[in-house]
């Protein structure tokens, strides 16, 4: 699959639909580790309770989604009138750069696409700064090139790196930004799924500040969309008064509803993904062909060291045996030796391994690591950096 593949989507993982016509014809099921979204599923019940919701969809949603507005500040212990919900984090990104169309609109590199796909949109400027694999954001760095009027967008934990930027650095770049009239957008989709909530942002009072987080990643939602948008009250009071009523739909409000409910899923989801993100980690190094980057969320970002690797036949490779990957080549400043995959269950897991290890064994991948080796001198087809 090229790079042309990113055309209408961004690049975003979780096409299963594509990915089957491409790779999976005869109909097949596709293990998905190209979309991050929570390992255990939706909490247990909620297929069954929206079943029973079904014949609701004939009457209007309720405009703002108001009761599950009110429950989720409760929730997120933020001020109900600083609080806006819609249909999902990206819907609101784009809402929110469309509606202030800022000249300049600084974006890290790598990083999620719809930062960038919602400044061009909006006729913005964009500048990248580079936030490599492994690295902690500069504030000193950033704060150099804020400028009036500009909007910085910080992704926390960062997608695709998994990077946990510290409370204590974005509140230093908060200040910056206020004092520079500048504004600072922080996406914390992927916060409530990293056990770190000291570190959100969600809790501060500042006319330049906005917080979005997806609840589509956190509950397992994505098909129905769902994410919410923490800001200034003044700011906040406009949308709700004169942006779409019901930008949220009567059934994803009543998932959400239902979510907010089960207690003991969010614990039980962070000690899914501490265990088996760790376990994958290890098991990707112990091929002694990969990097694994530190991550705060529930995916890792990963790099092949050997020259031979080359992300697209090794997702090729995966994909015609029923495991999708998601390919880090169309982030800015990431070259074909990366990608990422999401954190799943044990048995999943399992089988990604598996599979890499019969890839790394395969006739393909060694006549290449072969051809590769011969022409760089090493004599080690699984040379490259063992960490």
């Amino acid at each position: 699959m090229s790079r042309a593949f990113d055309n209408q989507t961004g690049g975003h993982g979780g096409d299963l639909v594509r990915a089957a016509r491409q790779w999976n014809p005869a109909g097949g099921e596709l293990l998905d580790f190209s979309s991050n979204v929570n390992p255990l599923g939706p909490p247990s019940g909620l297929i069954e309770y929206l079943s029973e919701t079904l014949t609701e969809i004939v009457n209007y949603p309720s405009p703002q989604a108001r009761e599950l507005r009110e429950d989720l500040a409760f929730f997120l212990d933020v001020p109900l009138r600083q609080l806006l919900l819609g249909n999902g984090a990206n819907e609101l990104i784009h809402l929110l750069i469309l509606w202030h169309r800022p000249r300049r609109v600084l974006v890290p590199a790598p990083a999620f696409s719809e930062y960038e796909r919602a400044a061009v949109l909006a006729g913005s400027l964009v500048e990248r700064y580079p936030l490599r694999p492994g690295e902690h954001i500069d504030p000193v760095f950033l704060e150099s090139r804020l400028e009036q009027g500009d909007w910085l967008v910080i992704c926390n934990p960062s997608n695709p790196t998994g990077m946990l930027h510290q409370r204590c650095d974005l509140l230093k770049l908060l200040a910056a930004a206020e004092k520079r009239d500048a504004s600072v957008m922080i996406d914390e989709s992927f916060i409530p799924l990293s056990g770190r909530p000291e570190e959100s942002l969600r809790d501060r009072q500042n006319a330049k500040l906005w917080v979005v987080i997806s609840l589509t990643k956190l509950w397992a939602l994505p098909g129905l969309r769902l994410g919410c948008l923490i800001g200034p009250e003044s700011e906040v009071e406009k949308l709700t008064r004169w942006g779409d009523p019901w930008r949220v739909n009567i059934l994803a409000q009543a998932a959400g509803t239902y979510c907010l409910e089960k207690k003991d899923y969010l614990a039980e989801t962070l000690d899914l993904i501490e265990k088996e993100r760790n376990f994958l980690s290890i098991k990707f190094k112990e091929t002694g062909c990969f990097r694994v980057f530190n991550s705060a969320a529930n995916f890792l970002l990963v790099q092949g060291t050997d020259p031979a690797f080359n992300v697209a036949a090794f997702q090729d490779y995966l994909a015609r045996r029923g495991v999708l990957i998601r390919r880090a080549d169309n982030f800015y400043g990431l070259d074909q030796s990366y990608f990422r995959v999401a954190v799943l269950k044990r048995a999943n897991n399992l089988r990604l391994i598996r599979e890499t290890e019969h890839y790394l064994r395969s006739s393909q991948y060694c006549k290449v690591a072969a051809e590769k080796n011969s022409k760089t001198g090493t004599g080690d087809s699984a040379g490259g950096d063992r960490t």
